[in-house]
């Protein structure tokens, strides 16, 4: 019968262990905020196509003007 308290003990700590070690890992909104905030500083992030693109646009959508010249950049020149 000790044999399985102990187990059940270890299995406890484990657990309590696992969660601790789990909880730094969580990013909280605001420092996320942050980081998309830092990441979509930088122009070529806020291109179309780009990985980031999307998140950048949610919080700081691009104008009209933006969105015409990056759909001018990137259309095709018919040179090919």
């Amino acid at each position: 019968m000790n044999r399985y308290i102990a187990v059940n003990r270890y299995i406890a700590v484990a657990c309590v262990l696992a969660a601790g070690l789990a909880l730094p890992a969580c990013q909280t909104s605001q420092s996320r905020q942050a980081e998309l905030a830092q990441i979509c500083s930088n122009p070529y992030n806020r291109q179309p196509g780009n990985l980031y693109f999307s998140e950048c646009q949610a919080i700081a959508p691009s104008s009209n003007q933006q969105l015409q010249q990056d759909y001018q950049q990137g259309a095709p020149t018919g040179d090919e």
